[in-house]
């Protein structure tokens, strides 16, 4: 008898425990998706808060201790950035933070950031930024006329995005013939290739496109193909190969580089120092640029 009240008090107490750690599991999704929903909105404390709450609601899951960690970093960065004088640490911030915001989609941050180092430096990779930036936020003639003026300065990558942006607003026979002067550069990045295939997709060159998201993908490093493939099958620029052959075909491809050795594959997308990491490479329209 007392063998069977021992038994039943065990069980009982693993059922407890079950129950509270389920509760405990749902209220840290619960706080984690509300933190989510504050990022979005650029309310960093808030999240920070949210993230925190769902660290200690759930201390098994190491995603909600990331998002946490990682989210403290960003405002620190934040903090660093207003008072930080000496112009190459100030730079490399900048491009961290704008890495973040553009891994979150908080596009408005980016933008005022991307407008400030532009004004900052003026080179064409800020204007590629800017142009990238804008492009996200569909600020297709405030990135067309950005571009259009860097003249002996643009580069293949600019020239893409001014494509793109010309494009999307129907001046398709300017789009065609700048398309037809773009050199894919010997260095060209995964993010490039992504570009370039919604431009070809926007042209009506659906062949082109698939291949050149197929090379892009060859470039996306191993933990973010997926993220690319789902980004690409809901992409507005590549619409038009919507359930098509070449897009599934397209899709199947698989990486040909190594995974970063800082991520390991984990967390490289949003990362804030991800860039001074090559791996990535990053575009207007790839995913770790516009997601």
């Amino acid at each position: 008898m007392k063998r069977r009240v021992v038994v039943c008090v065990a069980a009982c107490s693993v059922a407890a425990f079950v129950a509270t750690a389920a509760a405990g599991s749902a209220d840290a999704q619960k706080s984690y998706e509300n933190g989510k929903a504050l990022l979005a909105k650029a309310d960093f404390k808030g999240a920070l808060e949210a993230f925190a709450a769902a660290a200690r609601a759930d201390t098994a899951n190491r995603e909600y201790r990331e998002q946490y960690a990682l989210l403290r970093r960003v405002i620190q960065m934040r903090e660093m950035l207003a008072r930080e004088k000496n112009a190459a640490k100030w730079e490399a911030t900048a491009r961290g933070l704008r890495g973040y915001y553009h891994a979150n989609r908080i596009y408005d941050e980016a933008l005022a950031l991307d407008r400030e180092v532009h004004a900052r430096l003026n080179t064409p990779d800020s204007a590629k930024r800017l142009a990238e930036t804008q492009l996200a936020l569909g600020l297709n003639a405030d990135a067309e006329k950005l571009l259009a003026g860097l003249n002996g300065k643009a580069t293949p990558q600019t020239n893409v995005l001014l494509g793109i942006a010309l494009a999307r607003q129907k001046k398709v026979d300017q789009a065609k013939a700048l398309a037809a002067k773009i050199e894919v550069p010997a260095d060209a990045t995964s993010g490039f290739f992504y570009d370039l295939a919604c431009l070809r997709a926007l042209l009506g060159d659906s062949a082109g496109a698939a291949t050149m998201l197929s090379r892009s993908l060859e470039l996306t490093p191993p933990s973010m193909v997926e993220s690319v493939r789902k980004h690409a099958r809901e992409d507005k620029d590549l619409a038009s190969l919507a359930g098509s052959e070449e897009l599934a075909k397209a899709l199947k491809t698989e990486s040909k580089v190594k995974e970063s050795a800082c991520s390991g594959g984990s967390n490289c997308g949003q990362c804030p120092s991800k860039a001074s990491c090559s791996a990535a490479g990053g575009g207007a329209s790839h995913p770790e640029e516009k997601k």
